[in-house]
């Protein structure tokens, strides 16, 4: 069988499908399941972010989930960088938009504080064993800003999966992400005042503790 000569003009051209690809997709997540079939199900990734998994169970799924993102990403011709960033983004944004306290949330509920700080974790694996584009992140954090919590950038900054001043460079209009910090911190700052009872992570947040 005669084999086909390499393009680098062609294989380039597929790499950008495949990454427009990821980009569109509304649930990277369900992504990764539709390739990597029912093995990935019993060990997806909100398994990971469920607080209620043991911590041996969330090691291994870890790995698992790791080793499977790194062998799609060879498959589409991508960096898995790319890959985990999209799908961790696309989790932060579903933690975020679960069901809110308040009118304008800012805060975290106590389980949706739960499972982000499991999929963290998880974010801190794939940055340890660089899988992880921090870049990426950032651009796909800003196509969810409009349920992006306050929360939870704090949270990505004090664990280091990314500075506050990285995460707000990134943003294309920074006239736009300006206004929203400032609105964001105002609806904090409100909700201090009315006594909620997040008010220990709300002062930590405003005194930059971690």
């Amino acid at each position: 069988v005669k084999r086909e000569k390499y393009n680098p003009e062609r294989a380039q051209k597929l790499k950008e499908s495949a990454v427009r690809l990821l980009r569109s997709h509304q649930d990277l997540n369900a992504l990764l399941l539709e390739v990597e079939g029912p093995l990935c199900k019993k060990l997806s990734l909100s398994k990971v972010i469920d607080c209620d998994s043991s911590e041996a169970y969330a090691n291994h799924s870890s790995s698992f989930i790791g080793s499977a993102l790194q062998d799609q990403a060879s498959r589409l011709g991508i960096p898995v960088g790319i890959l985990s960033a999209g799908v961790v983004a696309s989790s932060v944004g579903q933690i975020c938009t679960a069901p809110a306290e308040t009118s304008h949330p800012v805060l975290l509920t106590v389980e949706q504080r739960k499972k982000l700080s499991s999929l963290l974790e998880f974010a801190q694996y794939l940055l340890a064993h660089s899988m992880f584009s921090r870049l990426s992140f950032c651009q796909e954090l800003w196509k969810i800003q409009s349920s992006l919590l306050l929360e939870a950038v704090w949270h990505l900054h004090v664990q280091g999966i990314v500075s506050l001043q990285e995460l707000l460079e990134s943003h294309p209009d920074m006239h736009a992400v300006g206004s929203w910090l400032f609105r964001n911190l105002c609806c904090l700052c409100e909700q201090m005042e009315a006594s909620c009872q997040h008010a220990d992570v709300a002062r930590a947040m405003l005194s930059g503790r971690g």
